[in-house]
């Protein structure tokens, strides 16, 4: 089988995708009749060249590689790939988005309200009907990009201005104080959970991808039903947004142990430090034996209308 791993892009996200794409060729390079295919531009640019392969693997992050265009030009040319389709794509990078569906499906989520820099700029106060601490962020951008965590309304306005460079919709989250959880979903089937103990008190984009930055434990030290429940809503999520193959669910739990989600990452990372091959490990599964399966998930159960 002739398979593109498709990595690059322009998104902030672009050096942890070249990291993934070159890990995922390393892992399935003598499986398969396997090559990289930089993206740097427009996708079109290279339509006819992953025409060519049987299978793109998306090692894409961020971007246009995960809010569903990519996702809509491959299905439009008849291209099969790997991971979720357009439409739960563009769902999941949409963190407001996500979080309405979650709350119709009885997911709990921290509260929430979305603006604009423009709105909020225009007004010499913002009413939040939560309290500080808050936390502010892009509305569809991954890795902590533009993410700030406010204390004062004094702190708000620089903070809507860093996230405005990232999306034109903004973020505004009750902070929710304890611990950073994950689960991992590999063919309808969750992972064992990871907790995440970043050395700087936020799981920034310096401890996501620098190794001894971020202390990870599998499976998370939680009692047998909270785990159980985390993984179910996990489940829950992923199955109603659309999503196939393989997803990431992050989670925020609180010193009273409850858990609120975060948001779903549709395409998370395969670099030495990433989460979803960590939590695949501990149920026995090599880095190449993941990507192998995802693969193989892709190859059977493609559908280009999703």
């Amino acid at each position: 089988m002739r398979l593109g791993i498709l990595y690059g892009g322009n998104a902030a996200e672009r050096e942890v995708s070249l990291t993934t794409g070159q890990a995922v060729y390393d892992a399935i390079q003598f499986e398969y009749e396997a090559e990289l295919v930089l993206l740097d531009g427009d996708i079109l640019s290279i339509i006819d060249e992953l025409k060519s392969y049987d299978l793109v693997f998306i090692a894409l992050h961020g971007g246009e590689g995960e809010n569903g265009k990519i996702q809509h030009i491959l299905d439009d040319h008849q291209i099969l790939y790997t991971g979720s389709g357009a439409k739960a794509s563009q769902l999941a990078m949409d963190k407001s988005a996500t979080k309405k569906i979650a709350n119709l499906k009885g997911i709990p989520t921290s509260d929430w309200v979305e603006v604009t820099i423009e709105t909020a700029e225009s007004q010499t106060e913002i009413d939040l009907p939560f309290p500080f601490p808050v936390v502010v962020k892009p509305n569809d951008e991954g890795s902590t990009f533009g993410l700030t965590i406010v204390n004062s309304a004094t702190d708000l306005q620089p903070a809507l201005r860093l996230a405005s460079e990232f999306s034109s919709k903004i973020l505004i989250e009750a902070f929710i104080p304890g611990r950073e959880l994950t689960v991992g979903i590999l063919n309808n089937t969750p992972l064992p959970v990871v907790e995440i103990i970043p050395s700087h008190g936020l799981f920034d984009y310096e401890c996501k991808y620098t190794k001894g930055l971020s202390e990870y434990v599998c499976p998370a030290e939680l009692d047998n039903q909270l785990t159980s429940e985390i993984q179910a809503n996990a489940l829950d999520i992923y199955r109603a947004m659309g999503c196939r193959h393989y997803a990431r669910i992050d989670f925020r739990l609180d010193p009273d142990n409850h858990f609120y989600l975060l948001e779903i990452n549709t395409l998370p990372g395969f670099t030495g430090t990433s989460l979803l091959p960590k939590s695949a490990a501990k149920v026995g599964l090599s880095y190449r034996q993941l990507v192998n399966q995802i693969i193989t998930l892709a190859k059977e159960d493609h559908d280009p209308l999703l």
